[in-house]
């Protein structure tokens, strides 16, 4: 069984809210090992402080001990040379995508071929943000500051569904821009807090999410 949690952007401070928590338990079944891909693998500053935390952020180590006490959690950034990694993705239970820059994310992912061992182990797959971007078929980037226009790129196609993450209905740019690009692919806005769990062929929303389709709010 395949199971993918696309996740927007948790609390920093709390992250994971009780539903979600409750989720990630369920579908990884008891997981001994885990590694966690960050979106930059040479920003080790922010990769130690996405992972280990510190005063105002909570981290991945601490928030996955909570859950599993027992699990066995690494970073993967280019501090574990290729074969390693190769190694360490296989024998997974769960592959954690970090959110940041979705772009440098998958050249690592490529560069490594740790994307092939994404698309086809039996572990639980769970991205954040641009790390959920990147899970999809047909990826999305909403313009921000780095980018002046929305792209639509190839992401690692392990699932079919798109999203746009930190997702608010009432900004009124980041909806209409969401719109135009969804004539072009089906795109789901995901707010923080909220997720998608895919398991096979079922879906499900926990949250709120909106789904744009031909450039209109599906209702």
């Amino acid at each position: 069984m395949k199971n993918i949690i696309l996740l927007s952007g948790p609390d920093k401070t709390k992250y994971f809210n009780e539903e979600i928590e409750r989720i990630i338990n369920e579908k990884a079944n008891n997981p001994i090992n885990m590694v966690v891909i960050p979106a930059d693998s040479s920003n080790y500053a922010k990769n130690d402080k996405q992972f280990n935390g510190n005063g105002s952020v909570v981290g991945v180590l601490k928030t996955f001990k909570k859950i599993f006490p027992d699990l066995n959690i690494l970073l993967l950034d280019n501090r574990v040379n290729s074969e390693d990694g190769i190694n360490s993705l296989k024998n997974a239970d769960i592959i954690y995508l970090l959110g940041g820059n979705p772009f440098i994310q998958l050249e690592y992912l490529r560069k490594n071929k740790f994307d092939d061992i994404i698309r086809n182990t039996p572990a639980l797959v769970i991205g954040v943000s641009a790390g959920s971007m990147n899970l999809a078929t047909d990826s999305y980037y909403s313009k921000d500051e780095d980018y002046p226009e929305s792209i639509i790129y190839k992401g690692l196609g392990i699932t079919d569904i798109t999203i746009d993450p930190h997702f608010d209905i009432n900004n009124e740019e980041q909806v209409n821009e969401i719109r135009k690009n969804s004539k072009t692919i089906r795109i789901i806005g995901l707010p923080n807090d909220s997720a998608i769990v895919i398991s096979n062929n079922n879906i499900e929303y926990i949250g709120d999410v909106y789904i744009f389709e031909n450039g209109n709010l599906n209702s």
